[in-house]
């Protein structure tokens, strides 16, 4: 942000009354800058970074603080006072009380400790099927998973449509008139071909097949329907509840 501003008064030639003004406003911002930069690769360094990395922290927070906060801090060794105030701001961008809660993208409310991190950096979910408990709709489903593929050629204004298209992941001998158009069909019948194995065809992208025994969130699919931070940074803000409520706090030990 410091930097990003200064940047921009270089850029711009924003008018000062004076050379020395302008001068002194451009020396200021740099050292503005070079110290938060150096506040956080110090207190990256104190929580074993290697001081490369720490350096390379520092300026990401000097530059882009949110990318620090929320994606690059919950991987230093923390103290557990720390995690817990991340975890307390963490609302600001998944707009719920904690990370394992689901936010309903259509009636907006909150469905408590449902989400679970997988291994590598997905996000799934604590129980199936998950529905809102206000509008009943079915949130572990085709429509936000990362096995599903929507049918190509129907945009929405804004992003692309969910409504159906099939699964990459279940796989079965399907009769080439379900999954392809009456013309490409017609021309692989002509060529022998009657059925193909392919990814199983979803209809309706909110009712999962009975088949389905693995459900993922996408990041991209997620953001198009404006369900809030469903990426890494969710990821690291779960395994950090998790380890936030899996041990005591410090004074407990201590006691």
């Amino acid at each position: 942000m410091h930097l990003a501003f200064f940047a921009g008064w270089v850029g711009s030639r924003i008018a000062f009354p004076s050379s020395w003004v302008s001068s002194s406003v451009g020396i200021a911002w740099f050292i503005l800058f070079l110290s938060t930069a150096l506040y956080f690769a110090v207190f990256s360094w104190k929580r074993r970074a290697s001081p490369l990395q720490g350096l390379g922290y520092g300026i990401v927070a000097a530059i882009h603080y949110p990318e620090f906060l929320w994606k690059l801090k919950p991987r230093l060794d923390l103290s557990w006072e720390e995690k817990k105030q991340l975890l307390a701001l963490s609302p600001a961008i998944t707009h719920v009380s904690r990370p394992s809660s689901l936010l309903c993208p259509f009636c907006k409310i909150e469905i408590e400790h449902v989400l679970v991190a997988l291994p590598g950096e997905g996000i799934g979910v604590r129980r199936r099927p998950v529905f809102c408990p206000r509008c009943q709709t079915r949130l572990d489903c085709c429509r936000f998973c990362v096995f599903f593929e929507p049918r190509s050629g129907h945009l929405l204004g804004w992003g692309e449509d969910l409504t159906s298209g099939r699964c990459t992941l279940i796989k079965k001998h399907q009769s080439v008139d379900e999954i392809c158009s009456s013309s490409v069909a017609q021309k692989l019948k002509e060529m022998g071909w009657h059925t193909l194995y392919a990814g199983l065809a979803i209809p309706d992208s909110f009712s999962p097949p009975e088949e389905c025994r693995t459900f993922q969130f996408d990041e991209r699919k997620t953001l198009l329907e404006r369900l809030p931070c469903m990426g890494k940074e969710r990821v690291l803000l779960l395994r950090l509840e998790e380890a936030i409520y899996s041990q005591p706090s410090s004074s407990s030990r201590s006691g």
